[in-house]
């Protein structure tokens, strides 16, 4: 039986048989495991943090008093509570935060039952697999710098299992760090992207607190907000403030309290129309046929819903999308990371008429709000029925007190909310007045929608706008003179939102950023934190587009460039020659030279290695010759095993695993084993004879070179 044993915390991590894994290792696992689960937190219950910290303390108290391991019992126990913990956090098995809360909750709880190195391989493999996975939640720049470090520790530990110490190991770790750099650079500038091979279900996760029904008061609450909705940069001609209306969607049914939107589908069966009337996807839009003025490329957020933001109606897209008739923008599905989609748009309302018809945008509930039915009948009189009069009469009726506008408008209650806010509270926010204006011009007869968007936006130094909840805004479009056009009844009580934001709005300010106490856009006012908080948001918003964003597109670009520089350099070396078939023939020959030269070395090589995997003795006698090259030759009458044993107390820090060699050698020649243990045994003297010859090099580029001969005539000294 053989025999294992614990070493001490500062010791070697693999102790007396080779295999056990010593305090140290353990601790070097389960550190890695709280940097993996580091990358997770802010998505992932923190309880999974208290399941690391059991395992780890009953891994301790195994080591110290020398308790039995856990058993199969205790680690089923584990994995049931672990997924009735999941179940009840999120309700279900099937969505991808609750598959990576499964995945985090396997890798701590396998330091359970890590006791051999080939576990402690396990560990690592899933840790590597975990911060891959960590890169669906987010892709910026903290969690790319976590992701290197994570990576280095994992890599160290792995280097760390085949044996030596950990100093030696965090070398070797930076080597193949340092090697594998230019071949990732280069397989992420050249490789193309491929598609997912499969979809993760998705939690319904917005980017903008918009959904697709709004009642008065709604969008008022995304003024407490600071997350970002989407980015914005335009190749060109850039949108004054008052143009920066971001279209999200179109609502057109009211029943009284709430507008809603009604998808295509819905609509083309509630008229009984074909659905191609409503909708139709691809790169243009099939009922506009303008000129665009805007041409932006946008940075959006995760979205669980399809929305695409334009500004004002959009033309045309770099990728297909669906264009619907209303106006709206529509991607052909979720975003389950942030994106990058180039739109082509008037800015403007579209233009062409909607075929659901005049009487869909001109109908109310049968019921309801009598006293702004009456008020809109009155109006309508007194303008003698013209619509721009009676739409300048319903905004000035606006603009003057006792209305006002409000970051925190009081609660309507009634069954009749329009009435209610037309003759009681007189304040609101942007749908407050948005959904007044477009009632009254249904009372009237008017065809009229609410859109849901955005309007401004925060413009960079670099000339990149950042569009956030608070954003928000709503606005009508009325149907006039052959055209929709947009209204904005804010841009008559509060002229300062429309030019500054909601942040200028005074009353109410207290709610503005209400849900954000610790946001950085409170100390806009603060010189250098607002310069710090847009060198931060430059960086990062340059990130996710160059290299989070780096698709087809932009791949195709840089080998059109390169492609270019090497053409160029081609001509440049056929003016030098004085024939263009001399030279080509002269690099042909090279590079035909070169081609075969390396496809030789690499059948050289791979049959050399194919001939010492099958014979132990000629890879010994290859090292042999391999020493002796380097002053560390053979004494005649020497056996090889007692060559390199002398030659191990020559060799330094080279001198245990020449030693092992020397031990693996006899026992591959004159133990009795399997030939499952012979094979194990090969592959580790492989791996030591590659330690030898990697060590052996290190220590003698600062040495002079030695003559050839035995120990004798000196050796490598120590």
């Amino acid at each position: 039986m053989r025999r294992k044993t614990i070493g001490r915390a500062g010791g070697e991590a693999v102790l007396a048989d080779g295999r056990t894994l010593s305090a140290a290792m353990l601790r070097q696992l389960f550190l890695g495991q709280c940097l993996v689960l580091a990358l997770h937190l802010a998505w992932m219950p923190t309880w999974l943090a208290a399941i690391a910290l059991l395992v780890a303390g009953y891994r301790y108290l195994q080591l110290r008093r020398r308790q039995r391991r856990a058993g199969v019992l205790l680690r089923l126990a584990g994995v049931g509570a672990l997924t009735g913990g999941l179940w009840l956090h999120y309700g279900t098995l099937g969505q991808m935060e609750s598959m990576i809360g499964l995945l985090l909750g396997v890798y701590l709880l396998k330091l359970l039952e890590t006791h051999t190195r080939r576990d402690g391989r396990v560990v690592v493999a899933i840790g590597l697999v975990a911060t891959t996975v960590a890169f669906l939640h987010d892709q910026g720049i903290p969690m790319a710098a976590g992701g290197l470090v994570v990576l280095a520790w994992l890599v160290h530990s792995l280097v760390w299992l085949s044996g030596g110490n950990a100093r030696r190991a965090w070398r070797e770790s930076a080597w193949l760090l340092i090697f594998s750099a230019p071949l990732m650079l280069m397989l992420f500038a050249v490789f193309p992207r491929l598609g997912p091979l499969w979809n993760l279900p998705q939690a319904d996760r917005a980017s903008t607190g918009l959904t697709d029904e709004i009642a008065p008061g709604d969008i008022a609450q995304l003024s407490r907000s600071d997350a970002r909705a989407f980015r914005a940069s335009f190749d060109g001609l850039e949108p004054a403030p008052a143009e920066r209306y971001w279209r999200v969607y179109t609502l057109s049914d009211f029943d009284g309290e709430r507008w809603r939107r009604t998808n295509p589908e819905r609509l083309a069966a509630t008229l009984d129309r074909p659905l191609g009337e409503f909708v139709v996807e691809g790169r243009r839009s099939p009922w506009l046929d303008e000129a665009p003025r805007f041409e932006a490329e946008l940075l959006l957020e995760p979205d669980s819903r399809p929305w695409r933001p334009s500004l004002g109606a959009a033309l045309a897209t770099a990728e297909p999308q669906r264009f619907l008739a209303d106006g709206t923008l529509e991607g052909t599905s979720p975003l389950a990371s942030r994106s990058l989609l180039r739109t082509s748009s008037t800015g403007r309302a579209p233009a062409n008429p909607d075929p659901a018809g005049s009487a869909w945008h001109a109908m109310l509930p049968a019921e309801g709000n009598p006293r702004t039915r009456e008020l809109a009948e009155r109006l309508w009189r007194e303008s003698g029925g013209e619509p721009r009069a009676f739409l300048g009469a319903v905004m000035a009726r606006f603009g003057d007190a006792p209305f006002r506008y409000t970051l925190s408008p009081p609660r309507l209650t009634s069954a009749d909310r329009v009435d209610e806010f037309l003759f009681e509270s007189r304040a609101g926010y942007c749908t407050h007045y948005a959904s007044s204006l477009a009632v009254l011009s249904r009372a009237a007869g008017l065809p009229s929608r609410v859109v849901a968007g955005f309007l401004g936006g925060e413009r960079h130094p670099d000339g990149h706008f950042t569009i956030r909840d608070y954003d928000a805004h709503a606005w009508v479009e009325v149907w006039l003179d052959g055209a929709w056009q947009r209204i904005d009844p804010t841009a008559a009580i509060a002229p300062e939102r429309i030019e500054e934001g909601p942040q200028a709005v005074s009353d109410g300010r207290e709610a503005f950023l209400a849900d954000a106490p610790f946001s950085a856009l409170r100390m806009r006012e603060v010189g250098w934190v607002n310069r710090l908080r847009l060198d931060w948001e430059r960086m990062e918003y340059r990130w996710q587009r160059g290299v989070i964003g780096y698709q087809r597109e932009a791949r195709n670009d840089l080998m059109a460039r390169v492609t270019a520089r090497l053409y160029a350099l081609w001509d440049w070396l056929v003016e030098l020659a004085p024939g263009r078939g001399v030279l080509g023939g002269v690099l042909g020959l090279l590079m035909a030279a070169g081609t075969a030269a390396g496809v030789a070395a690499l059948l050289r090589l791979a049959w050399r290695r194919h001939c010492e995997a099958r014979d132990e003795a000629l890879r010994i006698r290859r090292l042999q010759h391999w020493l002796a090259r380097r002053g560390l030759g053979q004494l005649p009458g020497e056996s090889p095993s007692a060559h390199l044993r002398r030659a191990a107390d020559e060799a330094g820090d080279a001198g245990p695993a020449l030693r092992a060699c020397a031990h693996h050698l006899e026992r591959l020649r004159y133990a009795a084993m399997e030939q499952k243990e012979r094979r194990e045994r090969s592959r580790q003297l492989a791996r030591r004879v590659a330690e030898v010859r990697s060590r052996l090099r290190r220590r003698l580029r600062r040495l002079p070179r030695r003559k050839r001969g035995g120990a004798g005539a000196g050796g490598v000294a120590s």
